[in-house]
């Protein structure tokens, strides 16, 4: 089990997503960004964080755990505004 609980993440990911959203990068852009920034961290945490463009401006990310692939978090996020939906979330 990893040493860091997935909501705790989840919470930094949150942070990370309001801070970025400038309403001035494309969705890719903000999607990379985003990655380039937490993804290292979520992978020592024992955690792979990945993402795709949804549609228009949603971005969405995927938080697992990297022994089991077991999905932790989904979060939908308005790369415009920051605006997040977090889909599911686990200890």
């Amino acid at each position: 089990m990893p040493k860091i609980p997935a909501h705790e993440l989840v919470g930094e990911l949150r942070d990370v997503c309001g801070w970025l959203a400038d309403g001035q990068s494309t969705p890719d852009d903000f999607r990379r960004s985003v990655v380039a920034f937490e993804g290292r961290k979520h992978a020592r945490c024992g955690y792979t964080l990945s993402s795709a463009v949804a549609s228009g401006d949603l971005v969405q990310f995927s938080l697992r755990l990297t022994d089991t692939g077991e999905l932790c978090a989904s979060l939908d996020v308005d790369s415009q505004t920051g605006e997040i939906v977090v889909q599911r979330a686990w200890a």
